[in-house]
């Protein structure tokens, strides 16, 4: 019988699955809607789980996979991590455990970081910077969520795109977000605002990259600003001596708030995916299945990332509001 690894990783925005068998080939991918337990309630977050998963198995039968792997945004939102990894492996219909872990693992290992030890800067819908030491977080900054943080990040692109268009709807980047928003007004598009999910700002992001490139100074403006936000973050965790990873659309998708940032975290030399996260999630996944680390496991070096048994305990009941800390 067939042994399969699954790697999912669940952002703010997408979640993304991968499904890699015994020697390591690709045999599926799968997305879904983002997967934050920080910001959705548990029912709708291992739906979406389960939507990734099911497009990466792609009609094969869950009991195939022997190991599975998810990172996770808003990992510390969850009150018991255990729990809510039973609930993962029931909606999945797996016969293995879950592992959960930060989305942060992952996304350092996507850089070419095998030993699970150095700094990864995440900016997507929101952003975090974490170094780590396998799964356990030596220093972090952000990860606040939209309230209260994620400078640089997605998020924070749409409403300071959404709020240039609202001083200056006339202007290039102001028409660019009343079309998106079908807004005829500046009260429009705080009816357009208010009136869903905060994360849906994110969604305007785009159009401050791609004014910026056009040569549009406000758009410009905030996209160096973002990326003034986002060194920060770096600079606040990361050490000369360990690799520093960027990654999430934000981040890593060529435009000016790349270009720039790379320029400010020259130093420190930051490299840019070799892999994407869910990809890097079912390999962790494989090689802790294995038993076969170079080292040692750096999944293991963390006592809240753990397998939770088939017959676990029965599942938590938290319902968690909007975006919230570690959305990304």
């Amino acid at each position: 019988m067939s042994t399969f690894h699954l790697g999912l990783d669940a952002g703010g925005s997408r979640t993304g699955a991968v499904l890699l068998d015994a020697d390591g080939a690709l045999r599926g991918r799968g997305e879904g809607p983002g997967a934050n337990p920080a910001g959705q309630r548990p029912g709708d977050v291992l739906a979406h789980l389960g939507a990734a998963a099911a497009g990466a198995l792609d009609g094969r039968e869950p009991r195939l996979v022997g190991s599975c792997l998810v990172g996770l945004a808003g990992y510390r939102a969850l009150p018991d991590p255990e729990r809510f990894a039973e609930r993962c492996r029931a909606a999945l219909r797996l016969g293995c455990p879950v592992r959960l872990v930060p989305d942060t693992v992952p996304a350092l290992a996507c850089g070419g970081v095998t030993d699970g030890h150095g700094t990864v800067l995440i900016a997507g819908t929101g952003t975090v910077c974490a170094r780590l030491a396998g799964t356990r977080t030596i220093a972090r900054a952000g990860g606040l969520g939209w309230l209260l943080g994620d400078e640089g990040g997605g998020f924070w692109l749409g409403r300071e795109a959404l709020r240039h268009a609202h001083a200056d709807p006339a202007g290039p980047l102001g028409a660019a977000v009343r079309a998106h928003c079908a807004a005829d007004s500046p009260d429009d598009l705080l009816r357009w605002a208010y009136q869903g999910p905060p994360r849906r700002l994110a969604a305007l992001a785009p159009l401050v990259s791609r004014l910026a490139e056009e040569g549009d100074g406000p758009a410009l403006a905030i996209a160096h600003t973002a990326a003034g936000h986002l060194a920060a973050l770096a600079r606040a965790t990361a050490v000369p001596e360990e690799p520093l990873v960027l990654a999430g659309a934000v981040a890593t998708s060529a435009g000016p708030v790349r270009e720039r940032l790379l320029v400010l975290l020259a130093d420190l030399h930051p490299r840019l995916p070799r892999t994407d996260p869910a990809t890097a999630a079912a390999r962790l996944s494989a090689r802790h299945a294995a038993h076969r680390p170079a080292a040692h496991d750096p999944l293991d070096d963390d006592p809240l990332s753990r397998d939770a048994a088939p017959d676990g305990p029965s599942p938590d009941s938290r319902s968690p509001g909007d975006p919230s800390p570690g959305d990304r």
